[in-house]
């Protein structure tokens, strides 16, 4: 098979494929195209709105509204989706002939089993980090100047990565953090992230898919809410992204 015959695919189709039998390159719009195809994707329906059905809307991280939302948890329930998202990263890291890390990060919650996966297909070791009263901290000890590779689900602003990072160097001060970042999907269009007195790492994405967001406090507010869509945080409670899912139908 190639890449042309993920475009066709339903959900049970996908939930059957053998990851052994995806070793090759899959295009941004692939990916996008099975994270629909597995109710993990969401996108605001601008002709319901239209027709009078304004619905929710997303509520970010960052406290942003947005009209699109990817819920990493739902695609890596499947074994073999997770495994196949984890080796189109890491063939676009090999791609590009990146320095080979000596450990792997998944930044929690979402890209805990996805740093797993990278690591072992990357042949290198992992780094555990957990959340722990909403803060991202790391707890696995390695060796002084040892290389590290942050893994994330899905990057908009980088402040998970930015404090996964203000951690690490906090706790290991010694490790040396290769300057990238191995994302699923780049939805906030930063080719790069800085952090504060550390300096630049350059977003390695396998999907490049912006979407929009807007501040509800800035000048404009979000045009959403304007229209009399409800904002809300699609991954607070399963009941909030059946919600959203749903409510313009």
């Amino acid at each position: 098979m190639d890449f042309r015959q993920i475009f066709s695919m339903t959900k049970e189709q996908l939930i059957a494929l053998d990851p052994k039998d995806v070793r090759f390159f899959i295009p941004d719009e692939g990916i996008v195209h099975m994270a629909k195809g597995l109710d993990a994707y969401w996108q605001y329906d601008y002709q319901a709105a239209q027709a009078g059905r304004p619905g929710h809307h997303a509520i970010l991280k960052s406290l942003n509204h947005s009209d699109g939302f990817f819920v990493s948890k739902i695609m890596f329930q499947y074994p073999n989706i997770l495994e196949i998202v984890a080796f189109q990263l890491v063939y676009r890291y090999r791609y590009f002939r990146y320095l080979k890390p000596e450990w792997i990060a998944g930044i929690p919650d979402g890209a805990t089993k996805l740093g797993e996966k990278v690591a072992e297909l990357m042949g290198a070791r992992l780094a555990e980090m957990e959340k722990v009263d909403g803060k991202i901290k790391i707890i696995t000890s390695m060796p002084p100047f040892s290389t590290l590779l942050l893994v994330e689900d899905f990057c908009t602003k980088g402040t998970g990565f930015k404090e996964a990072v203000a951690d690490i160097k906090k706790q290991n001060p010694s490790v040396i953090l290769l300057p990238y970042e191995l994302v699923v999907l780049n939805r906030g269009g930063m080719s790069a992230i800085l952090v504060d007195d550390i300096g630049p790492f350059l977003i390695v994405p396998s999907v490049y898919y912006p979407i929009t967001d807007w501040d509800p406090n800035g000048k404009d507010g979000c045009p959403l809410c304007k229209m009399g869509s409800i904002p809300i945080k699609p991954k607070a409670t399963e009941e909030n992204w059946a919600t959203i899912t749903s409510s313009q139908k």
